[in-house]
């Protein structure tokens, strides 16, 4: 039997009128002119009948990815015990070529256990660290989620996500690493599947959704001092209260998990009105069956993401061409979209990564083709697992890096990397009506309807799929436009003009002369 303690809204309270006070105050959410655009420009992200709105008037669509770095993804121990994996450090450098392929969208890993090891005492060093990956995307223009990530609850028993304080009932024994190869750790390591299902992640998940202890209110505080610390901060794109929840082995789970998110909701709300808020479904039950209850009424908020994952590997699923993955795939897609408008949010695949029972990244590519086209099609965000990868060599690595031992160096996961890093559309003025890349032929189809005085088209079109040139043809007119090198985006000519238009992007007939200026040289190196 556990004492309750008494709850500490008071602390919370007093907390967040000082970070409040010292909190970022870039990008503040204001009736204020908009800054001219850029292809780097930002602005607030919101919901809007069911699809992500910029300030500017556009539909946007995120293709992000995953990335954890050294301590604020926290697996080491400061008792002399093996840290459970090893991680790439952030730099600037690999946020600007994560614009440079394409992504403006990062789902950025944090741990509760980094950020408050002790309870009430946060790490300082690690919200710096926080506030240098973002303003490092915010200069390449790339958006941000803060994700409360965990992987089998905590280090301590598992590999990442709650401190030891949090962990009830405290465990008899704390575990050690490796977890995984790296080039500071050599196996044999430890079955993390093993300790996903053990008795201690178990009993500290149940104890979680029952609330005992008032466990998730003693969350609240950190969430809450994050949130204030970027209230007014249009980089931050949302926050995700915690990654891959684990809740049908708990009497009543589901409901529970609900719960939380209300509650999780509710606290962020009190800080913070102006950010999206990213739940995610139960994952076991998503994950295996590859569909999840409707909500039987809309969530209390209307600005709100519901962030799926999706690895069809867990449901048994295994083909080798793309028709075959594109069919596979399709009913959950839809599913999604169905689960999404139960809860009244917006839909965003925000983690999914390669089947590495496929073998290599070259035999993955028509899984990515598909996944990516069934996304498109529903002009739906996607981000995937993950940036960089310590596998045990590059055919059992999950990141768009991988870590060679050969050269000890990260090199990119190619091919297979090139599928990921497409030509495709950020923004549109108005809503998307269709959205079609043709991989055979490298051509974009995007349709899009305004209503006028939007903000202008914005693309991603990378030297590698058009290394002859390209032509943009802007309701079959063919478009000049200038390339920024260092994102391989482009602002579409606009003038604000309504109704519905057609932007098509294909490659430069070699016979005709080259109208549209090139693009620069992509370099994959990181």
């Amino acid at each position: 039997m556990h004492k309750c303690r008494t709850r500490l809204l008071g602390f919370t309270a007093l907390m967040v009128m000082v970070v409040v006070v010292l909190g970022s105050c870039s990008g503040t959410k204001s009736s204020s002119p908009l800054p001219p655009l850029t292809t780097k420009t930002l602005s607030w992200v919101n919901e809007d009948n069911g699809v992500l709105v910029d300030q500017y008037g556009r539909q946007v669509l995120l293709h992000g990815v995953n990335a954890k770095f050294e301590n604020l993804f926290d697996v080491t121990f400061s008792d002399g015990r093996t840290r459970n994996e090893d991680l790439a450090s952030f730099t600037d450098a690999q946020i600007q070529l994560m614009a440079h392929l394409g992504f403006n969208f990062i789902r950025l890993a944090v741990n509760w256990s980094g950020l408050e090891p002790t309870e009430g005492t946060f790490n300082t060093a690690n919200l710096d660290l926080l506030d240098s990956v973002i303003q490092s995307a915010r200069n390449a223009g790339i958006y941000v989620l803060i994700d409360y990530h965990e992987d089998a609850y905590s280090k301590e028993i598992g590999e990442d996500g709650a401190p030891l304080w949090a962990i009830i009932p405290t465990p008899t024994t704390l575990l050690s690493g490796p977890i995984a190869q790296g080039p500071n750790l050599s196996c044999p390591c430890y079955d993390l599947n093993a300790r996903r299902v053990s008795a201690p992640v178990i009993d500290a998940f149940n104890s979680f959704w029952e609330d005992v202890d008032n466990l998730q209110e003693r969350f609240m505080p950190l969430w809450q001092l994050v949130a204030s610390r970027y209230a007014n901060n249009d980089t931050v794109i949302g926050y995700e209260d915690m990654n891959e929840p684990v809740a049908i082995l708990t009497p009543n789970g589901l409901s529970l998990l609900d719960a939380f998110h209300v509650k999780a909701d509710h606290f962020l709300r009190t800080v913070d009105r102006n950010h999206l808020f990213w739940l995610e479904p139960e994952v076991t039950t998503r994950n295996f069956s590859l569909k999840y209850p409707l909500r039987s009424s809309p969530f209390p908020d209307k600005n709100i993401v519901y962030a799926f994952h999706l690895y069809p590997g867990l449901a048994g699923l295994n083909f080798s061409t793309y028709s075959d993955w594109f069919t596979a795939l399709t009913a959950t897609f839809n599913s999604a979209i169905a689960e999404a408008q139960s809860y009244g949010a917006v839909p965003v695949l925000d983690e999914w990564g390669t089947n590495l029972h496929l073998g290599t990244w070259a035999d993955q590519r028509p899984y990515i083709q598909a996944l990516m086209e069934l996304a498109d099609e529903r002009f739906m965000g996607n981000a995937f697992w993950d940036w960089t990868d310590f596998g045990d060599s590059a055919t059992d690595s999950w990141g768009c890096y991988s870590w060679d031992y050969t050269v000890n160096g990260f090199t990119a996961s190619e091919p297979g990397l090139d599928t990921l890093s497409k030509p495709y559309m950020l923004a549109v003025p108005g809503r998307f009506v269709s959205n079609v890349f043709d991989y055979a032929t490298n051509t974009l189809t995007v349709s899009f309807k305004a209503n006028g005085g939007e903000g202008a088209p914005l693309a991603f079109i990378p030297h590698h799929a058009y290394p002859d040139g390209f032509i943009l043809l802007l309701d079959g007119v063919q478009t000049d436009v200038s390339i920024d090198p260092q994102t391989q985006r482009v602002l579409v000519p606009w003038h604000g003009q309504s109704g519905e238009h057609t932007i098509v992007i294909e490659p430069q007939p070699v016979q005709v002369p080259v109208l549209t200026k090139k693009p620069g040289g992509v370099s994959w190196d990181l």
